[in-house]
């Protein structure tokens, strides 16, 4: 697991235990606990995933990362399906606030260092559970029936990630849509192929194109 991608899974599960960094000191309501216990439990999923694939991620060991016992699992879930689905949004989300963190430390606003820091974040553990999924819904008609809309959030998320840079080109609405749309897609073909064959100089080649 990289170390970003590790480093927030740690943070995560603080958060879920003692409280937010930075916190003021006291008792929580029941609403935090429960909304911290579920984050827990999504990253802890996402974990799962990319370390024992779906069949291996079972509540047992969910529950053994995340510290969190199988029964909180099932009060926040009703199936596997609807835990892994939303585990990908989740963790997707934390993501690109973490990414847009970085590119606000970043003088140089180009397209192509938005494209890398993108770029960079799939080469994450999340990017590798998905492809898990993936290839599950394709038999697993409850999976699939979750997966797609939170994959069609996702790739929304990131083409408007994206449309925030390419705005100032002077392209309308519909183009820039329709752009994002084909960066999102190329840079997902672009991590697929890279986790099989993985090679950083064919990466920087693609995206200066």
């Amino acid at each position: 697991m990289n170390d970003r991608y590790s480093g927030k899974m740690e943070r995560a599960h603080q958060r879920a235990t003692t409280g937010p960094e930075g916190a003021c000191p006291g008792p929580r309501t029941n609403a935090e606990r429960r909304a911290t216990t579920r984050a827990a439990i999504l990253n802890a999923t996402i974990e799962a995933l990319y370390r024992f694939g779906y069949a291996g991620a079972t509540s047992t060991r969910i529950a053994e990362i995340s510290g969190f016992t199988r029964g909180a699992q099932k009060h926040h879930f009703d199936t596997k399906a609807k835990m892994v689905a939303e585990a990908l949004v989740h963790v997707q989300a934390e993501m690109l606030e973490e990414l847009n963190a970085r590119l606000s430390a970043v003088d140089d606003q180009n397209l192509l260092t938005w494209l890398t820091e993108l770029w960079h974040s799939l080469q994450s553990p999340l990017f590798v559970a998905a492809t898990e999924l993936h290839a599950v819904a394709r038999i697993d008609e409850e999976l699939r029936s979750l997966l797609v809309p939170a994959e069609q959030v996702i790739g929304r998320r990131i083409r408007d990630f994206l449309i925030t840079v390419l705005k100032d080109k002077g392209h309308d609405p519909d183009r820039l849509v329709a752009l994002g749309e084909q960066a999102v897609n190329t840079l997902r073909g672009m991590a697929f192929q890279h986790l099989l064959a993985p090679s950083e100089q064919r990466a920087k080649r693609q995206m200066r194109l």
